[in-house]
């Protein structure tokens, strides 16, 4: 297979392969799935690329893709880029000064937009764009917005007239040419734009080692696209020629799941919490025998070390549990690939013993993906050894390093910042710690700058605290506190469901969640998880205070990055008083 490097190779290969009837799939909002084929796709792109042209996009032109995942979004981008133009994805969650600066930084003049609240802030802020194309079916009065479809017929006319144009624009396409500017603040600061180039996003787009099956693969598509992650799986999944089904709907994900059967999902760690959740809910339904069967079963697929009697009984919880919760993702799933994130060890057992093949692989919006894991090549615990062509190597200061094709041009219009990322080798400072084995498997050991300093000058790291202070059904998110601190604590933001469903458990559905959290039944847990959390930490740093906060963390709040990441300076800012608070009071009790 020859080496694909633009846009313009990819679609060359579809276009040299085996149609498919069902290349992009979309549910409308009455239930039904639809589908666009291979052709139709192909065409489509090709016109829409025309037509932005007529419009007047130029070469190096931003455009913006403001709007939840769909065939659409994923047309609209490779039509940008075939036209000449940079695709600007802004996360459909944007928080309202993020996306005026975004905007701003990049002169965004044109515009692909559907959703409520994403018109929402289009008419706050309409004086920014000249020409605002919808990929909604109905549009309005207004004479600089125009649909999706009118595009395409106009682009349709101007091949006509101008028969070679298309020709000319893949031409001119090299795979350094800039694709796509990614907006990424991490968990602090501004956000930057990170450059990529066709071969950035297209350099491991023909990876086999996860045997993708055009005649039976189904990928749904759960993440957003505007995130790297999603993004490039998108593009995997049509370069091989597998069907995509397309989903934003997270709360019905099991009926989406029944409906598509789907054999491929690519996901966050915070998704299979949530899928956790959903399932570990089904057994408080439960009565009677069922219900002691499944928490056994669940007993088991937690438990971190093996034992002869889950040998014994696994057959058994295979029929009566473990199969069903397979269902529950379709039946069919023969990839579920986590990355975007750390994914917590219980997690990865749970899915394993369960019989859900789970594999975890790493990257970031600089250079994505770098590592996985694979059914041939698998550790747990790890995310993988290197992608071909890519090559990481472990600082002495115990920061993963990376380069290859993947590795991003730069930041947009920070040459600064693009000098503190990429060494003069050609390296990117990931600011991730890791470790790499003999055998070449990574793992990720936390963030360079994700290690708080106690005032007693005790190093804390935070993220497996908060992965283990998540294990509790109660917590939906946790942040630990401890910089500067005479002592560690967290805070606490609690999962509604959970509350609800005790609250009526317990028939105290009066009481406010406020009241709940703080009264005698919560308090027990809650001593029940810190003393199982910091049994497994130094005296020094283990947590000993704690407070709920019930609003829930949000983008649109500002202190979760698009990728869930947690804003760490922003949340201390924000709940300044009641940290303070509780560590007066911690205070007074000592």
């Amino acid at each position: 297979m020859p080496a694909c490097k633009t846009y313009v190779d990819m679609l060359k290969h579809i276009e040299q392969g085996k149609a498919n009837p069902q290349a992009l799939n979309y549910r409308s909002a009455d239930g039904k799935w639809h589908s666009l084929s291979t052709q139709r796709f192909l065409e489509d792109v090709k016109y829409l690329a025309l037509g932005l042209r007529g419009m007047g996009l130029q070469d190096g032109t931003r455009v913006g893709i403001f709007a939840l995942s769909s065939p659409q979004w994923i047309m609209a981008d490779i039509a940008i880029v075939l036209a000449g133009g940079v695709t600007v994805p802004l996360f459909a969650t944007l928080a309202e000064d993020n996306f005026i600066y975004e905007v701003r930084a990049t002169q965004l003049k044109m515009l692909f937009i559907e959703g409520a609240d994403q018109w929402t802030m289009y008419r706050n802020h309409a004086d920014f764009f000249e020409h605002v194309i919808t990929l909604e079916t109905e549009v309005s009065g207004d004479e600089k917005i125009r649909s999706f479809q009118s595009l395409i017929e106009a682009g349709r006319i101007l091949e006509q007239r101008e028969p070679h144009l298309y020709d000319a624009l893949q031409a001119a396409i090299k795979p350094t040419t800039l694709a796509s500017i990614i907006f990424t603040s991490g968990s602090t600061g501004v956000p930057k734009g990170v450059e990529l180039t066709h071969h950035n996003l297209i350099g491991e787009v023909d990876f086999e080692e996860y045997a993708w099956d055009a005649q039976q693969d189904r990928f749904l598509s759960v993440l957003p696209l505007e995130h790297v992650f999603g993004h490039c799986f998108n593009i995997w999944m049509l370069f091989h020629g597998v069907s995509i089904y397309y989903s934003h709907d997270h709360k019905h994900l099991p009926q989406i799941c029944k409906e598509v059967q789907p054999t491929m999902i690519a996901v966050v760690p915070r998704l299979l919490e949530k899928m956790y959740d959903k399932m570990e809910e089904r057994i408080h339904h439960a009565h009677g025998i069922k219900r002691y069967v499944a928490k056994l079963a669940f007993y088991f697929a937690n438990k971190p070390e093996p034992s002869l009697l889950r040998k014994l009984l696994l057959p058994i919880l295979d029929i009566l549990v473990y199969r069903r919760l397979r269902q529950a993702l379709g039946g069919k799933l023969r990839l579920l690939i986590s990355g975007g994130a750390s994914l917590s060890l219980r997690l990865h057992r749970f899915f394993k013993v369960v019989g859900i093949p789970l594999y975890e692989g790493w990257g970031l919006t600089e250079a994505c993906p770098l590592t996985a894991n694979t059914p041939k090549h698998h550790k747990v615990g790890t995310v993988g050894r290197a992608l071909p062509g890519q090559q990481i190597k472990i600082s002495p200061q115990d920061e993963i390093l990376a380069k290859g094709s993947l590795v991003m041009r730069g930041y947009y219009q920070n040459a600064e910042k693009t000098a503190q990322a990429i060494d003069a080798e050609g390296f990117l400072h990931t600011g991730d710690k890791g470790k790499i084995d003999e055998e070449g498997f990574l793992t990720i050991v936390g963030r360079l700058k994700e290690f708080y300093k106690s005032s007693a000058g005790e190093y804390v790291a935070p993220v497996p605290m908060e992965q283990a202070l998540c294990a509790s059904p109660l917590v939906d998110m946790a942040m630990v506190v401890a910089e500067d601190r005479r002592f560690v604590s967290c805070l606490l933001f609690p999962n509604k469901d959970t509350v609800t469903r005790l609250k009526k458990t317990l028939k105290v559905e009066d009481q406010t969640d406020e009241a709940f959290l703080q009264g005698p039944y919560v308090k027990a847990e809650m001593q029940k998880l810190l003393q199982e959390v910091n049994r497994h930490l130094n005296h020094a740093v283990q947590i000993r205070a704690y407070r709920f906060v019930l609003e829930p963390m949000s983008i649109a709040g500002g202190v979760l990055t698009p990728s869930m990441k947690i804003r760490r300076n922003v949340v201390q800012q924000k709940y300044r008083d009641l940290i303070d608070q509780m560590y007066q009071e911690k205070e007074r009790e000592e």
